[in-house]
């Protein structure tokens, strides 16, 4: 195997896309959007990916300068280093919150079909090790596991959900979509702040070989990760009935029991779930460690510990699903809307404001 210096291709940032959105949606957006919308559910899926992609429009417009500068020193640039590092710090305490969320799905997931019998504490520390190795190997080593890791997410995903849309009874769908307006922007807005990852494009640019078509490339890794959440969706939804996706809380998963391979649900849900969710984990160890690094000289490798760390005790804090679901849903609300939209929209009106001094990189 030959490195690149640490850097990644295109094509690898568009698998680590792709594998970052799918870890932690297929398994609880179906829920969701069952009880936003019943059986059109599938429909705020879709509607979440056209807010990802006014995200992804907005993130690339910065891919050449925060190419040459870094996130942080980007940043500090545009907006002077006391604002930067406390954005950075923002970036941090999201970064680790979503990690410690999808550690503790993971670790309820596992607890419910694998391992009854073992505490979620011990689940969760089992689960973080190889993600803190793997943050240490960094973020080139993350892009090439990647490469291996996208074959066995989505073959069993395939191999799963496609057949099951053939056992739908389509004659008895309701296609009623004439619910209320907010209730098709509140919901597509939760399944964007839903898709993990989105946050990595900003801090990806400077480890790209070549950081050009990156806009065309993380439109398409989108456009086709949402297709999947939907496909997911519409068929969990539909399968299992309205009422009884929306009490569950993993019905992505559940929908396997009419499928033919329902006796080994909990191998294919650890075959994808769990890769995809190390995938994104790894990512959230490093660059926290990296942003660390920037924000206090703190030594990466003593930041990717001590963010891991705090992604393990935040991932025990609450007592069951649905009080994480209330927290996950206040902070996305506010770190996911910050960070998806409103901070790269400032970014991009101080890059075009100071047009003279940075004209190389105004796209």
């Amino acid at each position: 195997m030959y490195s690149d210096n640490g850097k990644i291709s295109v094509r690898q940032l568009q698998i680590l896309l792709i594998l970052d959105i799918l870890g932690v949606s297929v398994i609880v957006l179906p829920r969701y959007n069952a009880l936003g919308l019943g059986s059109m559910g599938f429909l705020l899926a879709i509607g979440g990916g056209l807010f990802a992609l006014v995200s992804v429009f907005l993130m690339c417009s910065l891919s050449s300068f925060l190419n040459a500068y870094g996130f942080f020193g980007g940043v500090s640039r545009l907006t002077g280093k006391p604002l930067s590092r406390l954005i950075s710090a923002g970036l941090v305490v999201k970064l680790c919150y979503s990690l410690g969320s999808d550690l503790r799905i993971f670790s309820e997931a596992a607890k419910l079909w694998l391992l009854p019998e073992t505490s979620l504490v011990i689940i969760s520390a089992i689960t973080l090790l190889p993600r803190l190795y793997g943050a240490a190997k960094g973020y080139e080593a993350r892009a090439r596991l990647g490469e291996i890791a996208v074959f066995t997410v989505l073959i069993p995903l395939a191999l799963v959900y496609i057949p099951l849309l053939f056992k739908i009874d389509y004659s008895s769908l309701n296609m009623n979509i004439s619910a209320d307006k907010n209730i098709y922007i509140k919901g597509s807005l939760y399944n964007c702040l839903m898709f993990n990852g989105l946050e990595f494009l900003m801090l990806s640019f400077p480890y790209l070989k070549k950081p050009y078509n990156v806009k065309s490339a993380a439109v398409s890794a989108v456009i086709f990760a949402v297709f999947v959440v939907a496909l997911v969706s519409f068929a969990a939804i539909n399968l299992l009935g309205t009422d009884l996706a929306a009490e569950l809380d993993f019905p992505g998963v559940e929908a396997m029991d009419v499928s033919v391979v329902s006796k080994g649900k909990g191998a294919i849900l650890m075959s994808f779930f769990y890769l995809s969710v190390v995938m994104f984990a790894i990512g959230s160890i490093f660059f926290s460690g990296e942003l660390l690094r920037d924000i206090t000289g703190l030594n990466p490798k003593l930041g990717r510990c001590l963010a891991a760390l705090f992604g393990f005790a935040l991932s025990l804090i609450p007592r069951n699903m649905t009080e994480l679901s209330k927290v996950t849903l206040c902070f996305n609300l506010f770190f996911g809307g910050a960070y998806f939209f409103v901070i790269p929209v400032i970014l991009n009106l101080l890059l075009r404001f100071k047009r003279e001094e940075y004209e190389e990189y105004d796209e």
